[in-house]
């Protein structure tokens, strides 16, 4: 079975122009073609396909040029960190930035501000104020996204029972917000008992398979299981599959790829959380360039998430969500 997706980023080349991104006086921003950084978190993970077709097709429609580049492993912080620093020297007019982890970026993104480089944060929360410490916040809400699991979770369940969670990587905004609101729903229902909840699975879908096997003891005894985002979710897919309980356990997880197309139309994973990456990032560099312009633009957008069931995984509407865009 195919365990990752990896697709070619385009590789940011050195710039030719010096203005900075934030001043409407800066020679792209008055005639030239304004050049925008997009930074996703890796290279590895579907989702970022998604994202790299939706800043493309933002800077189609809006006349940018886009340069794409992530580190070569999600959540790889000093990739992302250097990555940030070299296009802050190159002087980019702008950069969307998909935030790693929610501390670790800060400074980068303060050095960017400094430079006269405006960022607009997409996908994963930094601290700081958006409108304020960066231009915009454009994301899926993921307190409410994982909430939203956590009750669909409850209601396979009729209300009781026991359940794991198995985390992604300490640090990264998204998979904590998305934890923090799957257990505040949880408390929701008495009957419920959470028996692992600070288990991380790292970078990879094979990493975040061992990790699962290492809890095993505690998964089979739980009724259910939640993992907070795409690699968790099929790292624990395979080492269900691998164990043979694939099926036996109300499985939900958080957003999608080819894979688990097959595993939720036979209710061997009850449903994921699906976000929409392509209107992420389009709506990301979409601010940034207005901003540049000179107009005022959002300081937070909270793009759409649908949990992918058996039920609806056939309708139009998912399959127009899920397919996978050309680049």
């Amino acid at each position: 079975m195919k365990r990752m997706f990896t697709f070619s980023f385009v590789l940011a080349g050195l710039l030719a122009l010096a203005g900075c991104g934030k001043s409407t006086r800066s020679p792209a921003a008055q005639g030239g073609k304004l050049k925008i950084a997009v930074i996703p978190k890796g290279s590895t993970d579907v989702y970022w396909q998604y994202i790299h077709a939706g800043a493309l097709a933002a800077g189609r429609k809006l006349g940018v040029h886009i340069i794409f580049q992530g580190p070569i492993e999600d959540g790889d912080r000093m990739a992302e960190i250097q990555i940030m620093d070299n296009f802050i020297n190159q002087h980019v007019n702008g950069i969307v930035l998909a935030p790693i982890d929610s501390h670790a970026l800060v400074p980068p993104v303060r050095q960017a501000k400094a430079a006269h480089i405006p960022v607009v944060i997409i996908d994963s929360v930094l601290q700081g104020t958006p409108g304020k410490s960066f231009v915009s916040f454009v994301a899926t809400n993921d307190f409410k996204a994982g909430e939203r699991d956590g009750q669909y979770l409850a209601r396979l369940l009729g209300g009781k029972g026991k359940v794991v969670m198995l985390n992604f990587l300490v640090g990264s905004g998204a998979a904590v917000d998305r934890a923090r609101g799957f257990l505040a729903a949880m408390k929701q229902y008495p009957a419920i008992k959470i028996i692992s909840r600070n288990q991380y699975g790292g970078s990879t879908p094979s990493r975040c398979e061992a990790a699962a096997l290492n809890m095993m003891s505690r998964i089979r005894q739980a009724n259910g299981i939640f993992c907070v985002n795409e690699t968790t979710t099929f790292g624990m897919y395979l080492a269900l599959k691998q164990v043979g309980l694939l099926g036996k356990k109300k499985f939900v997880g958080f957003d999608w790829q080819s894979n688990f197309k097959r595993p939720i139309e036979k209710g061997q994973i009850n449903g994921v959380m699906v976000q929409d990456p392509f209107h992420m990032a389009y709506e990301g560099v979409k601010f940034l360039v207005e901003h540049i312009r000179g107009k005022k633009v959002p300081a937070t957008l909270d793009t759409p998430a649908v949990i992918v069931t058996t039920k609806n995984i056939h309708t139009p509407a998912i399959k127009k969500l899920v397919k996978i865009p050309n680049v």
